[in-house]
């Protein structure tokens, strides 16, 4: 049973953790050496490509977030077929265990098995866990701009930018605030996801997130909105505030039917 209790630290608690895993060598066990069969698009290409808003489905057992326990979360091929029936041109997959239930195993499997390009949304402070990422399959990775300055990560965080480009990875940075945008933009991202929720305290705050986009635009790099989407209502606040694209994880994955509830997130789409 994975338990999602909401407190104040959740962010602090997962770098703690994941500092643990990299000191037992979990990242450096997974995947087999040499370079994987390439993923047939970049990330970033994909999202821009086809109905806008982009569509990201994601992958994951448990969300701290989430305060009904654990999530209905298929395997890899149905999770799949849910996300090609929702019109999903890009996927993410939480490898994390730890409150969230995943594995490495699981986002190879994924990833594998994906004609969609796949996110590794880890909690990523290390190079280890970039090489782990390319060696699964991703394309893309995630990594939080606020871990710079509050500690956690292990070099600056254009250093983990690089090391993501020197693997053939793409990087996403993730800010919660508008003062993140400046360290965010100097690491040279890919793309820019901008969370509603603060992972430290887990608290969901949209109108930040709205403005924090507003923020962003301008900068030739294509927005991500995450987290708080809980139908069309959201994802057209996040398109106007210049989200390029959308990432939809819990309410996907608890939909009755989550092909349709993502074609319902577009304009003019109905379930």
């Amino acid at each position: 049973m994975v338990v999602n209790p909401v407190e104040p630290g959740f962010l602090r608690r997962m770098v703690q953790e994941v500092r643990r895993q990299l000191e037992e060598g979990v990242y450096d066990q997974v995947g087999e050496p040499g370079e994987p069969p390439p993923a047939s698009e970049r990330f970033s290409s994909a999202i821009a490509s086809g109905q806008r808003p982009g569509l990201i489905a994601e992958l994951k057992h448990a969300s701290p977030g989430y305060q009904e326990g654990e999530l209905r979360a298929p395997g890899p091929e149905r999770f799949l077929q849910w996300a090609r029936a929702g019109g999903a041109q890009a996927i993410s997959v939480v490898p994390q265990a730890f409150r969230f239930g995943g594995s490495l195993e699981e986002f190879g499997r994924v990833a594998g098995k994906s004609s969609l390009p796949v996110l590794f949304k880890d909690f990523v402070l290390d190079p280890r866990q970039i090489r782990a990422a390319r060696r699964c399959g991703a394309r893309a990775v995630l990594l939080l701009a606020r871990l710079e300055y509050e500690g956690g990560l292990s070099g600056p965080l254009a250093s983990l930018v690089e090391e993501a480009h020197r693997a053939g990875l793409e990087a996403v940075v993730e800010v919660h605030r508008e003062e993140d945008l400046p360290r965010a933009l100097a690491s040279r991202p890919d793309l820019l996801g901008v969370n509603a929720r603060d992972l430290e305290t887990l608290e969901l705050d949209r109108a930040r997130a709205l403005r924090t986009l507003a923020s962003a635009r301008g900068h030739g790099i294509p927005l991500v909105g995450m987290s708080g989407i809980a139908g069309p209502e959201e994802v057209r606040a996040y398109q106007r505030a210049g989200a390029d694209a959308v990432l939809v994880g819990t309410r996907f994955i608890e939909a009755e039917d989550p092909g349709a509830f993502l074609r319902s997130l577009r304009p003019g789409e109905h379930r």
